[in-house]
């Protein structure tokens, strides 16, 4: 399609102009900055303030993502390994050890609780006698469903103050630059 701009060029200019103050120099408002308050300073203190503004909301977003899952007993790592395993069925330990750039020890520890708590179990993959396979257990995905729907609650939540056209600009930008950091690959 002429004119259309894929990969890093398309989200370069959008989310740098949305980014970047008009003026890095000119002198900003003093704005109430204490959580006691409630409020933090409209323009980040940093002058990485797109790398700042992803790290506030990942925090708050985790922390958010915790809350919703505690009263279905498991953590947003352990939930993540569960709905990846959903998507992916049969992924090996060593192989969500990659994708979730943790040390396979980790990794194996994560599984032998969810293994435990009968929501994953492991079958040897007949083409490698040594691999073992992962999957979710009927448990499993019953849970998996539970939290899927805490999740939509808190995507809602966190979504609610654009337009439909924005979540959608925001989602194709932010797949963008997945894509440019090579991390937003559709595989295991």
């Amino acid at each position: 399609m002429a004119g259309k701009k894929t990969g890093a060029d398309a989200i370069a200019k959008p989310l740098a102009n949305a980014a970047v103050p008009a003026s890095r120099t000119a002198a900003r408002p003093k704005l109430a900055t204490t959580r006691a308050e409630g409020h933090l300073p409209a323009t980040p203190p940093f002058p990485w303030e797109m790398i700042y503004l992803f790290a506030r909301i990942f925090y708050d977003m985790r922390s958010r993502c915790e809350e919703a899952l505690k009263p279905h007993g498991v953590t947003t790592m352990q939930f993540t390994i569960m709905a990846t395993l959903e998507r992916w069925n049969g992924l090996s330990s060593a192989e969500l050890s990659r994708r979730f750039n943790v040390t396979p020890q980790t990794m194996g520890e994560m599984i032998g609780n969810l293994e435990r708590r009968l929501l994953v179990e492991r079958t040897q993959d007949p083409a490698n006698r040594r691999a073992l396979r992962l999957s979710l257990t009927a448990s499993g995905r019953k849970l998996v469903k539970l939290c899927n729907t805490a999740m939509d609650k808190v995507e809602t939540q966190m979504l609610k103050g654009l337009s439909r056209r924005e979540v959608e600009e925001l989602r194709e930008r932010l797949l963008s630059l997945n894509a440019h950091l090579g991390i937003g690959q559709d595989r295991p």
